[in-house]
């Protein structure tokens, strides 16, 4: 794996000539931790911290990297690193910080494509997709509808909201999935290309953890189940990380 497979290009590569940048190292964020971080060069991960010329000139948690984002950095003791400047972003995930009204949290950088998981038997909502779309859009990222648990659910409800999506956006790319089955995620697959980077946002208990743990073919996060009293996703956790899929490209 290199610098090429995490997804870097030829607008970062001029971008590091115009600004004298070259002799840095150069990594992308795949961890967040309470301002320390994990960076891979696509060989090899550091454990970094931000210089503290950038803490201090930064105005809003936006100014700190976040996952996603590409760096320059100054690598010591083999596996440790100091990150000195965040590299332009292309696009820019963000939402409300908790408890901070008025601050902006970023949830991942350069995101090319955002999967939009919404379970077909108990979450499927046009109003709240027009949600993730405008966020999207306003982003310049790609969305892409997944209805899921389609096994739990009659060929007329898949219908009947594959209708009410039409009626209300055609252009909205879709992809009708079962992680029990597996069947949806050979489009899904063919979805991903090499050096293109992917976010998997929805509701608590959609199946995004474990349709992540299906494209890894790895049980690496934590699967919440939907409760039956509730009829709702129970919260297993926020999770942020950059993973990268063999033979194809990288999502979180």
């Amino acid at each position: 794996m290199n610098l090429l497979d995490l997804g870097f290009n030829n607008d970062l590569t001029a971008y590091l000539r115009d600004n004298q940048l070259s002799n840095f190292s150069i990594g992308r964020v795949t961890q967040e931790h309470r301002e320390r971080y994990i960076v891979s060069d696509g060989e090899n991960e550091y454990e970094a911290e931000i210089t503290g010329n950038l803490r201090f000139s930064a105005t809003s948690r936006a100014d700190f990297p976040a996952v996603g984002d590409w760096v320059t950095m100054t690598i010591y003791d083999s596996d440790q690193a100091i990150i000195h400047k965040i590299l332009p972003r292309k696009s820019v995930l963000e939402r409300q910080a908790v408890g901070k009204f008025g601050e902006i949290q970023i949830i991942s950088a350069n995101i090319d494509v955002a999967f939009i998981i919404q379970a077909i038997n108990n979450n499927f909502s046009i109003n709240r997709l027009e949600r993730y779309l405008t966020i999207c859009y306003s982003a310049n990222i790609e969305p892409v509808l997944v209805i899921s648990k389609i096994d739990l659910s009659t060929e007329k409800e898949i219908q009947d909201a594959i209708s009410n999506l039409e009626k209300r956006d055609k252009k909205v790319k879709y992809i009708l999935l079962s992680n029990i089955t597996l069947k949806g995620l050979d489009q899904i697959l063919d979805f991903i290309q090499t050096g293109r980077t992917y976010c998997v946002v929805g509701s608590s208990g959609v199946g995004k953890s474990t349709l992540i743990n299906n494209l890894l073919k790895k049980n690496i996060l934590k699967t919440g189940q939907i409760s039956h009293s509730t009829n709702k996703g129970r919260h297993v956790t926020d999770h942020r990380e950059l993973f990268v899929l063999e033979k194809w490209g990288h999502h979180y």
